[in-house]
Protein backbone atom coordinates (compact mmCIF):
# COMPACT_ATOMS: atom_id res chain seq x y z
CA UNK A 1 0.00 0.00 0.00
CA UNK A 2 2.86 2.42 0.78
CA UNK A 3 5.60 3.13 -1.76
CA UNK A 4 8.61 5.03 -0.41
CA UNK A 5 10.65 7.33 -2.64
CA UNK A 6 13.22 10.06 -2.03
CA UNK A 7 11.41 12.69 0.05
CA UNK A 8 7.90 11.25 -0.26
CA UNK A 9 5.55 8.32 0.16
CA UNK A 10 2.83 7.32 -2.29
CA UNK A 11 -0.22 6.14 -0.41
CA UNK A 12 -1.92 3.36 -2.38
CA UNK A 13 -5.38 4.89 -2.46
CA UNK A 14 -5.84 5.15 -6.22
CA UNK A 15 -9.50 4.34 -6.90
CA UNK A 16 -10.51 4.59 -3.23
CA UNK A 17 -13.87 6.35 -2.81
CA UNK A 18 -14.46 9.25 -0.42
CA UNK A 19 -17.16 8.14 2.02
CA UNK A 20 -17.19 11.30 4.18
CA UNK A 21 -15.95 14.85 3.70
CA UNK A 22 -16.30 17.74 6.11
CA UNK A 23 -14.78 21.18 6.33
CA UNK A 24 -14.00 22.84 9.67
CA UNK A 25 -16.47 25.59 10.52
CA UNK A 26 -13.70 28.20 10.53
CA UNK A 27 -12.39 27.01 7.14
CA UNK A 28 -9.05 26.07 8.71
CA UNK A 29 -9.09 22.32 8.27
CA UNK A 30 -11.02 19.35 7.02
CA UNK A 31 -11.58 15.64 7.37
CA UNK A 32 -11.69 13.13 4.52
CA UNK A 33 -12.66 9.50 5.11
CA UNK A 34 -11.97 6.99 2.37
CA UNK A 35 -14.02 3.82 1.96
CA UNK A 36 -11.09 1.60 2.92
CA UNK A 37 -10.89 3.03 6.47
CA UNK A 38 -8.23 5.65 5.72
CA UNK A 39 -8.90 8.85 7.63
CA UNK A 40 -7.23 12.16 6.75
CA UNK A 41 -7.53 14.98 9.30
CA UNK A 42 -6.08 18.42 8.68
CA UNK A 43 -5.97 21.28 11.14
CA UNK A 44 -4.86 24.61 9.74
CA UNK A 45 -4.71 26.10 6.26
CA UNK A 46 -5.80 23.85 3.40
CA UNK A 47 -5.66 24.78 -0.27
CA UNK A 48 -8.41 23.17 -2.33
CA UNK A 49 -8.36 23.94 -6.04
CA UNK A 50 -10.05 22.85 -9.20
CA UNK A 51 -7.07 21.81 -11.27
CA UNK A 52 -3.43 21.62 -10.22
CA UNK A 53 -2.40 24.45 -7.91
CA UNK A 54 0.51 25.27 -10.25
CA UNK A 55 -1.66 25.55 -13.36
CA UNK A 56 -2.32 29.12 -14.56
CA UNK A 57 -6.07 28.45 -14.76
CA UNK A 58 -6.45 26.71 -11.37
CA UNK A 59 -9.50 27.86 -9.42
CA UNK A 60 -8.91 28.29 -5.69
CA UNK A 61 -12.00 27.19 -3.80
CA UNK A 62 -13.22 29.24 -0.86
CA UNK A 63 -15.55 28.25 1.97
CA UNK A 64 -18.48 29.33 -0.18
CA UNK A 65 -17.71 27.06 -3.13
CA UNK A 66 -16.09 23.95 -1.64
CA UNK A 67 -17.71 20.91 -3.24
CA UNK A 68 -18.90 17.87 -1.37
CA UNK A 69 -16.35 15.29 -2.45
CA UNK A 70 -18.33 12.29 -1.17
CA UNK A 71 -18.33 9.72 -3.96
CA UNK A 72 -15.18 11.08 -5.63
CA UNK A 73 -12.26 8.71 -5.97
CA UNK A 74 -8.61 9.31 -5.21
CA UNK A 75 -6.37 9.51 -8.27
CA UNK A 76 -3.17 10.22 -6.32
CA UNK A 77 -2.24 10.64 -2.66
CA UNK A 78 1.31 11.75 -1.89
CA UNK A 79 2.74 12.69 1.50
CA UNK A 80 6.16 14.27 1.84
CA UNK A 81 8.96 14.18 4.39
CA UNK A 82 8.59 17.98 4.43
CA UNK A 83 5.15 17.48 5.99
CA UNK A 84 3.30 18.52 2.84
CA UNK A 85 0.41 16.61 1.30
CA UNK A 86 -1.17 16.41 -2.15
CA UNK A 87 -4.41 14.59 -3.00
CA UNK A 88 -5.88 14.53 -6.50
CA UNK A 89 -9.54 13.52 -6.88
CA UNK A 90 -11.44 12.11 -9.87
CA UNK A 91 -13.51 15.31 -9.95
CA UNK A 92 -10.45 17.37 -10.94
CA UNK A 93 -10.12 18.84 -7.44
CA UNK A 94 -6.71 18.99 -5.78
CA UNK A 95 -6.10 19.25 -2.04
CA UNK A 96 -2.74 20.67 -0.98
CA UNK A 97 -1.24 21.27 2.43
CA UNK A 98 2.14 22.89 2.95
CA UNK A 99 3.76 21.29 5.95
CA UNK A 100 5.82 24.38 6.69
CA UNK A 101 2.74 26.61 7.12
CA UNK A 102 2.34 27.85 10.67
CA UNK A 103 -0.26 26.01 12.72
CA UNK A 104 -0.69 23.07 10.34
CA UNK A 105 -1.03 19.55 11.67
CA UNK A 106 -2.03 16.61 9.54
CA UNK A 107 -2.78 13.01 10.33
CA UNK A 108 -3.57 10.24 7.88
CA UNK A 109 -3.96 6.67 8.97
CA UNK A 110 -5.34 3.25 8.21
CA UNK A 111 -5.57 1.24 11.42
CA UNK A 112 -2.94 -1.50 11.70
CA UNK A 113 -1.44 -0.54 8.30
CA UNK A 114 0.11 2.95 8.49
CA UNK A 115 0.12 6.27 10.29
CA UNK A 116 1.52 9.42 8.69
CA UNK A 117 1.61 12.71 10.53
CA UNK A 118 2.93 16.17 9.87
CA UNK A 119 3.80 18.94 12.26
CA UNK A 120 6.11 21.92 11.92
CA UNK A 121 7.36 20.88 8.49
CA UNK A 122 8.26 17.29 9.32
CA UNK A 123 6.38 14.32 7.92
CA UNK A 124 6.68 11.01 9.79
CA UNK A 125 5.53 7.64 8.47
CA UNK A 126 5.02 4.54 10.58
CA UNK A 127 3.98 1.30 8.92
CA UNK A 128 2.75 -1.72 10.80
CA UNK A 129 3.15 -4.51 8.24
CA UNK A 130 6.69 -3.74 7.20
CA UNK A 131 9.76 -1.98 8.49
CA UNK A 132 9.03 1.38 10.13
CA UNK A 133 10.27 4.47 8.33
CA UNK A 134 10.74 7.89 9.87
CA UNK A 135 12.13 11.07 8.40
Amino acid sequence: MIEEYEGRWLIGLRGSTVSAFSRASDGQGLTVVFADEVVLEISGPVLLTYGPVTAPDAVVLTDENVPDLVGATARSVVVFTSGSLRVVFSTGHHLNVRGADSGVTVRMEKPDVFHWSSRQGIGTMKTFRSQDSTR
